[in-house]
């Protein structure tokens, strides 16, 4: 009987599977080279899409750092997409909030994430000025 209510109890335990946000810390000059946009925006407006279920945040564009071709195009949408769930690394941005974002085209839409470049700090934004404009362009290994 011991035995039965010890299998029993552990049977009915279950285990939940939880993705979290994990990425290499990468030096920016690495992030802001592998980004396909990098740019410093203002973000006016906050949502969410319907389908798949992304936050979607608006934004006026104030300065491109870098940019390839079909990011300029996507950049033109004025808008960003990201994960809804910090812990799927989704980054968290509020309206007026002025940040330097970088990320990846996927499927023509501009998307941003907590692993790539990412600086939301007004003071490191402003330190970092000269290497966004231009040492980390120069740096990039050309493809």
């Amino acid at each position: 009987m011991k035995r039965f209510l010890i299998l029993f109890f552990l049977s009915s335990l279950t285990i939940d599977y939880t993705n979290g946000c994990s990425c290499a810390g990468f030096p920016l000059q690495t992030l802001f080279c592998n980004s396909d946009f990098v740019v410093k925006i203002k973000v006016t407006d906050t949502g969410k899409t319907q389908e798949p279920i992304n936050n979607i945040y608006h934004v006026d564009i104030l300065e491109t750092y870098r940019a390839n071709p079909e990011a300029v195009e996507a950049l033109n949408l004025k808008y960003l997409l990201t994960h809804p769930d910090e812990g799927m690394c989704g980054l968290p941005l509020k309206r007026d909030q002025v940040a330097v974002v970088g990320g990846k085209i996927i499927d023509g839409k501009p998307e941003i994430s907590f692993c790539n470049l990412h600086i939301q700090n007004p003071q490191k934004i402003e330190a970092e000025s000269v290497n966004l404009r231009e040492n980390f362009s120069k740096n990039c290994a050309t493809a």
